[in-house]
């Protein structure tokens, strides 16, 4: 099993990882950011929370289409495009003087770039780490991301408040520009996976990757388990707040109710990742995303808080198992679709859990107990993932093998005093 040391044994992996991190921190203090230039020039909260939606719907509506350009183009050249575009957008935003309208639409071009960066990016990341360092790494990367949403949004607001907003964006600016420097320095160059030349327009060629997907059961069955389990187990954080007011709570206690599936989440990644054997791991995926629905029909009893975050993180957990699912996903697709396989992973993604936060809300809205609504977001997720039929280890498409380091040394081949 790929230890996380071994993983920066590989050069481009080192580089890769460095601007993943870089634009994590950036992202967070940016949304607090976003949130108050905002309220702060318009008093509306309407406004600011259309704003803070600059870093979803454009995921949902452009995924499909434009993540087709992760394999129409070099990879390397699109991450190192996109970077350098949400840099110039995200810094004209915080131009002084800048109508709000006009900065909204900034935000929401700026995060246009995000699809074919996250695709081209996971597409590119089995040809940097082969087999079980692959599953690795991925798992890394999002126990990166879920322990930057932790810190994140706390670091942000310290860092707002002691910079302003303005001086915020423009930080956020500097962490897409070093994230494409890194990118340019230390990965290497790879041709298109759509070799030649390309006579489909971009929705064709978008039609296809759908039509790919829909055509091989196992990928079928792989994104209604992810979607089905993410709308139902992540709906609880829509109504976290009039939760926590339902237990006796406030802010606080809402931030605990956020928090608790996060450390769940980051436990049993790193559990599903560095702790079990592959075979153990496969086995226990189906289980566990039953896990993350199931750990909240008890809420139906309504039992305290601490009980509470005891099931939400347990839910979390459970939940994790997207983290080596998806490593299988991308190893599953073919080269040449993988660009466009994540847009639609990734959209449907969006999609389904802004729908069970609708749908959540909805529910308390019209009368229900918010641990009603968890518990029978619950009961419904546990029915909809029965339903699911999933073959746990399907066959992998061929990978390139990782390429050697600078020096002419495999990853592997050398001490680790010398892998520099």
């Amino acid at each position: 099993m790929t230890t996380y040391r071994e993983l920066f044994a590989y050069r481009e992996f080192r580089y890769l990882y460095g601007g993943q991190l870089l634009s994590y921190l950036g992202d967070q203090v940016a949304a607090v950011a976003v949130a108050v230039l905002v309220f702060d020039r318009t008093d509306s909260a309407l406004l600011s929370a259309i704003a803070y939606a600059s870093s979803w719907l454009p995921g949902v509506f452009g995924g499909p289409i434009l993540s087709t350009y992760a394999d129409r183009l070099p990879r390397r050249a699109v991450l190192i495009g996109c970077d350098l575009a949400r840099a110039a957008l995200i810094a004209l935003v915080a131009v002084p003087g800048v109508p709000l309208w006009s900065a909204i639409a900034l935000l929401y071009l700026a995060h246009l770039f995000s699809p074919p960066f996250v695709a081209a990016r996971a597409a590119i990341m089995p040809e940097v780490l082969p087999g079980e360092a692959y599953i690795t790494g991925n798992g890394l990367g999002n126990i990166t991301h879920q322990l930057s949403q932790l810190l994140g949004f706390v670091a942000g607001g310290i860092v707002v408040a002691a910079i302003g907003p303005v001086w915020s964006l423009i930080g956020n600016a500097a962490t897409f520009v070093l994230s494409a420097a890194l990118i340019a320095f230390g990965v290497a160059r790879r041709p298109a996976a759509l070799a030649g030349d390309v006579p489909q327009g971009l929705l064709a060629q978008s039609r296809d990757g759908i039509r790919y997907l829909l055509a091989d059961p196992w990928l079928r069955t792989c994104l209604a388990l992810v979607w089905v389990a993410s709308g139902f187990a992540f709906a609880p954080e829509a109504i976290a707040y009039p939760f926590a007011i339902s237990l006796g709570g406030g802010p606080a206690q809402a931030g605990l109710l956020l928090a608790a599936p996060s450390v769940g989440f980051l436990l049993g990644a790193l559990a599903l990742t560095r702790m079990l054997t592959p075979d153990t791991r496969d086995r226990l995926l189906r289980p566990a995303a039953l896990l993350s629905t199931v750990a909240l029909v008890p809420v139906l009893a309504r039992p305290g808080l601490p009980v509470v975050l005891i099931l939400l993180a347990v839910a979390g957990a459970g939940a994790s198992f997207v983290v080596p699912l998806n490593s299988i996903f991308v190893r599953r697709v073919a080269p040449e679709f993988r660009g466009r396989a994540m847009g639609v992973a990734s959209s449907g993604l969006l999609v389904c859990q802004g729908l069970g936060f609708l749908a959540a809300g909805g529910a308390v809205q019209a009368g229900l107990a918010p641990a009603t609504v968890v518990g029978l977001s619950g009961l419904l997720g546990t029915a909809a993932i029965l339903t699911t039929r999933f073959a746990r280890r399907p066959q992998i498409s061929g990978n390139p093998p990782a390429r050697a380091d600078r020096n002419g040394r495999e990853p592997f081949s050398a001490s680790p005093d010398t892998r520099r």
